[in-house]
C-alpha cells in the first residue's frame, strides 16, 4: 500500500518537539512491503489540517495522522477531518466511560474538556488506548483509510502495535527485504562514484551519512520473499566487490566489534596509547561485550612527561620532533605494545584545537601509528573538524588501521607484504 504520514502540532512546527513518531512508523511499515510516499507536518490550524488530509487522500491508500487528539483547544485533528470530509462527529459512549474510568483509576478529577476525546467520525472504528485517554481511530474518508493516533509516543506505540500492525499485515501483498552495509574510510561522494553502473539486481540503494561512517541501505520488494532476499544479497555482493574493505560490516555491527572478532580469531591482543583522543579509542573498544579477551590496556598519555615516563618515548624524539609527530606516534605505539606484551599497539597524537596549531602543524593535524610484531605503520592526517568530531574520526581511523592491517596478516599474525 501507498502510505502517507502526517504530523500535526505547533510544537513540531516550531521545533519545540522533535518528531520521532514519523520515523518510528515508517520503520514499522517498510518491512511489511508498504511504501511511504510522503511525510508532512502541519500546525494547529483547521484549514491547514483539512487541506493536508484531503490532499493525502488523493495520493495514498492509507494515511496515518499523529497528534491533536488531546482535550485542549489546540487539539483539533478529528474536528478538522470531520469538517474537511463532511462527516458527522458522534459521541462514543463507551470511550467516554473508559476515559472516566481512567481518571478514577489514577485518582484525578476529569475535566469536561476531556469529553471531546470521545468524539469519533461517524462510521469510525475506535482503537483502544491502554496508556492514556485519547483512543486511536480508524476511519474511511475520501477514498482512503485514515488512522488518527495520539502524538504521545508511548500511547502511539501501543495503539499502533496492537491495532494497526495486524491491519497492515493483512494487506501486505509484497514481501520486503533489506540489508545495511556499513562503510568507513572514504567520503560519500567517492563511494557513489565507485558504485556508478553497479548491478543492484532490482534492489533500491540509499545513502545515509552517520558520522563518521556511511551507511548503504538496500531494499527489495517482490511477491516472493525469497526473491526479495536474493535481490539484496546479490546487490550487496556487487557493492562489496566494488568497495572492497571500505565495507567493514553489515547490520548493526560496530567497527570495534569487527576488530575484536578479527583479533580473537587469530589469538591477537591490542593495547592503546592515546593523547588527543583522551581515551575515546579505549571507550569504543570497551563498549564491545567480551573485549577483555583481546583488549589488554589503554593509556591516556596527554602530557609530554607521561609519554616519556609511561611509554618510554625517548625524550630526544619529543624534543627534536615535537609531541605531535610521526616519530612520537610510532614510539607511543611501540612503547605501549612493549610494556603490555600485546600483539598490536596503537599510538595517537594530534592537535584537537581550537587553539594550539601552527603553520607547520595546523589544528586538526594527527599522527596515528600501529605497531605490529614486524612493522610500525604511521599515517598523518589533517581533520578539519570541531574538537568532538575530530576525536571521533581519529578514533575510528585508528581502529580501522588495525582492521586493515589484520586483513593483510597471515594466520600467524605476520604482515603479508
Amino acid at each position: 500500500m501507498k502510505i502517507e504520514i502526517i504530523t500535526t502540532g505547533d510544537e513540531v512546527m516550531q521545533g519545540i518537539i522533535v518528531d520521532t513518531n514519523t520515523s518510528w512508523i515508517a520503520a514499522k511499515c517498510a518491512p511489511m512491503g508498504h511504501e511511504i510516499v510522503r511525510h508532512e507536518s502541519v500546525g494547529d490550524d483547521f484549514d491547514a489540517i483539512g487541506d493536508a488530509l484531503t490532499a493525502a487522500a488523493r495520493r495514498a491508500e492509507c494515511v496515518i495522522v499523529t497528534g491533536g487528539l488531546g482535550p485542549t483547544a489546540d487539539d483539533m485533528t478529528v474536528e478538522a477531518a470531520a469538517r474537511a470530509f463532511g462527516v458527522e462527529l458522534v459521541l462514543h459512549e463507551e470511550v467516554l466511560a473508559e476515559i472516566r474510568e481512567f481518571f478514577g483509576r489514577v485518582g484525578r478529577p476529569m475535566s469536561s474538556s476531556n469529553d471531546k476525546q470521545a468524539l469519533v467520525p461517524k462510521g469510525g472504528v475506535v482503537l483502544q488506548n491502554k496508556v492514556g485517554t485519547a483512543p486511536g481511530i480508524r476511519s474511511e474518508l475520501g477514498g482512503a483509510t485514515f488512522f488518527f493516533l495520539p502524538g504521545v509516543p508511548k500511547e502511539l506505540y501501543q495503539i499502533f502495535d496492537d491495532s494497526i500492525i495486524p491491519w497492515l499485515k493483512e494487506r501486505a501483498a509484497t514481501a520486503y527485504a533489506e540489508k545495511v552495509l556499513r562503510c568507513f574510510g572514504i567520503p560519500e561522494a567517492s563511494i557513489d562514484e565507485k558504485l556508478q553502473g553497479v548491478d543492484l539486481a532490482g534492489a533500491r540503494l540509499s545513502f545515509r551519512v552517520f558520522f563518521p561512517e556511511i551507511l548503504l541501505k538496500l531494499i527489495a520488494r517482490d511477491c516472493d520473499a525469497e526473491k526479495a532476499k536474493a535481490s539484496v544479497d546479490r546487490a550487496a555482493a556487487a557493492i562489496r566487490e566494488r568497495l572492497s574493505d571500505v565495507v567493514y560490516a553489515e547490520g548493526t555491527t560496530t567497527l570495534a566489534a569487527v576488530l575484536g572478532d578479527q583479533l580473537k580469531s587469530r589469538g591477537l591482543t591490542l593495547a592503546v596509547a592515546e593523547s588527543c583522543t583522551g581515551g575515546l579509542i579505549a571507550s569504543l573498544i570497551t563498549d564491545v561485550p567480551g573485549a577483555s579477551t583481546w583488549f589488554e590496556r589503554g593509556l591516556v598519555t596527554y602530557s609530554n612527561r607521561s609519554k616519556i615516563e609511561m611509554l618510554g618515548v625517548p625524550e630526544e624524539i619529543v624534543r627534536e620532533h615535537g609531541a605531535v609527530s610521526k616519530e612520537t606516534a610510532s614510539a607511543m605505539a611501540e612503547g605501549v605494545r612493549r610494556i603490555s606484551g600485546a600483539s598490536i599497539g596503537i599510538g595517537v597524537t594530534g592537535i584537537a584545537g581550537p587553539s594550539g596549531g601552527t603553520d607547520a602543524k595546523p589544528v586538526g593535524t594527527v599522527h596515528i601509528a600501529v605497531a605490529t610484531p614486524d612493522n610500525t605503520q604511521v599515517t598523518s592526517h589533517c581533520f578539519s573538524r570541531d574538537r568532538i568530531w575530530f576525536k571521533q574520526i581519529v578514533a575510528w581511523t585508528a581502529l580501522d588501521m588495525v582492521r586493515r592491517n589484520i586483513l593483510k596478516m597471515n594466520a600467524s599474525g605476520t604482515l603479508v607484504r
